[in-house]
């Protein structure tokens, strides 16, 4: 299983758009690994984490093509995660030639809302539910999607929705744990994840070097996990840790942030990082 991190900022991007912060202003001399994009990771070709604002962007910088993805796991609604008008462009007149497999949506009831709210959209094609589909899905009810299973999770994150982390195993066996964006794990999420075993674990890594905040992990945070994950069994030391998601106003760029990381046992994730599992 290849995993290619195509974003791996926070909801503003790095450095954000308006911002004057320090971090910012050396992002944009530094450049390089500094620069980040909002969160959105592709696995092998064909299964999207979150289908964001910066995915047309994306798909240019990494030369990839969307066609081939069959799966989009959505993990919440806020518009970093899911800029459902895009998929507009799915469908004729503005795509022709692609493959008639429809692409299917993950996510929850608000994302629902957002799918449904899209067919009737004013510039919505006539038949783009041809062309996009979507399937409410609940934490901890698994499901089937091509070669994957995946299994949802409760997030600790947005207590408006049911955000959720994601499970995913392809048909070779090998299983990783995406999440993004949540809290500290709560009770029912680790009792679904204990039998489990990851061969990598993305977290959520927003507050960074900055303190404890509900809804998102630091740095302290993610060891913790990593720390209980390896005495549960769920992970082992062949296991590969990775953070993203990473705000400029708590966190350092990149070279400082991923000492850090490394100290934890963890990987700092970069725009197009890509690991194999």
């Amino acid at each position: 299983m290849k995993l290619l991190y195509l974003g791996t900022a926070a909801a503003e991007g790095w450095p954000a758009p308006f911002c004057q912060c320090d971090n910012c202003k050396a992002a944009r001399i530094k450049r390089g690994k500094n620069i980040r994009s909002r969160p959105q990771v592709l696995i092998n070709d064909d299964l999207l984490m979150d289908y964001g604002p910066d995915t047309f962007c994306h798909s240019l910088q990494y030369d990839l093509n969307l066609d081939l993805v069959r799966t989009v796991l959505l993990t919440h609604s806020h518009c970093d995660h899911f800029h459902p008008l895009d998929l507009i462009l799915r469908s004729a007149p503005f795509a022709y030639g692609q493959d008639s497999e429809a692409m299917r949506l993950f996510g929850n009831e608000k994302c629902r809302q957002m799918y449904e709210d899209l067919l009737i959209h004013a510039e919505a094609p006539e038949h783009l539910a041809d062309c996009v589909s979507f399937s409410e899905v609940h934490a901890f009810s698994p499901f089937i999607s091509g070669k994957y299973r995946i299994l949802p999770l409760k997030a600790v994150h947005d207590p408006r929705e049911n955000c959720l982390l994601y499970a995913v195993t392809d048909d070779c066996g090998k299983t990783i744990l995406y999440g993004n964006d949540t809290g500290a794990f709560c009770p029912e999420t680790w009792d679904a994840i204990r039998p489990l075993h990851f061969d990598l674990v993305s977290l959520d890594c927003t507050m960074g070097t900055g303190g404890a905040y509900i809804g998102h992990l630091n740095l302290e945070e993610c060891f913790a996990i990593r720390k209980q994950m390896l005495q549960t069994g769920c992970a082992d030391d062949a296991t590969t840790f990775v953070v993203t998601h990473f705000s400029h106003g708590c966190c350092p760029l990149h070279d400082e942030l991923s000492a850090l990381a490394a100290a934890g046992g963890f990987v700092a994730a970069y725009d197009g990082f890509s690991v194999m599992v």
